[in-house]
């Protein structure tokens, strides 16, 4: 399991594959629900427990979950399964959510969800990747923020605007309700949702990025 980052801000270059999905007004034992995960069987670890005691295979994904604010959110560090379309859908009836993932190919995803519905999807930074968008111009926010900073992190400073709260690195490194999904469906996961896709490419600004056809 990639080890947590021990620095004094959270910086989500410290890992590897990630996905962090927060959602608003649902509780965590929620948000574990939404992932498939049974919230009874989660156990109260801080980040170096969870490294220490949990056991991590290839296809186990760990879950740790908690909240700040009014948003519940979820945060995994190892064979990440928050991404997928199915479980943001999940996590965005009747309220909003996000989902910031990063692959094994090294690609960086933002998602923002509404109501049921995938409003605005894209690689920070790429502007031939948008799909949809949202009357916060989440990928115009990114574009602004200093080059200096990461794609990652500047997503993460423009989710932390729209929540109103911070991820402070004492919230994710401390005691959180961890639960190890053993195997989940991940075919099922990888599926396509059809009535949560954005049916058009809306990208028009100006620049080059690679081609993300239809990864989701």
């Amino acid at each position: 399991m990639s080890a947590m980052p021990t620095t004094t801000t959270w910086d989500i270059e410290g890992y590897g594959d990630f996905c962090l999905a927060l959602s608003r007004n649902q509780t965590p034992e929620q948000v574990l629900t939404a992932y498939g995960a049974e919230p009874g069987e989660a156990r109260l670890m801080s980040a170096t427990q969870c490294e220490t005691e949990m056991e991590v295979t290839e296809t186990n994904a760990i879950l740790r979950a908690g909240k700040v604010g009014m948003w519940s959110f979820c945060i995994e560090v190892a064979n990440p399964i928050g991404f997928s379309d199915l479980i943001l859908r999940r996590l965005c009836d009747h309220s909003e959510a996000f989902s910031l993932s990063r692959s094994g190919h090294a690609m960086t995803i933002f998602k923002y969800a509404r109501d049921g519905q995938l409003i605005e999807w894209f690689e920070p930074r790429n502007p031939q990747s948008i799909y949809g968008g949202s009357k916060q111009a989440f990928f115009d926010q990114i574009q602004r923020i200093s080059p200096g900073s990461s794609a990652s992190m500047a997503s993460l400073k423009v989710m932390s605007g729209h929540i109103g709260a911070e991820l402070t690195p004492e919230i994710l490194h401390g005691p959180l309700p961890t639960v190890n999904v053993r195997n989940p469906d991940r075919a099922l996961l990888t599926r396509p949702v059809p009535e949560f896709q954005i049916p058009a490419r809306t990208g028009t600004r100006s620049g080059l990025g690679r081609h993300l056809g239809t990864i989701r």
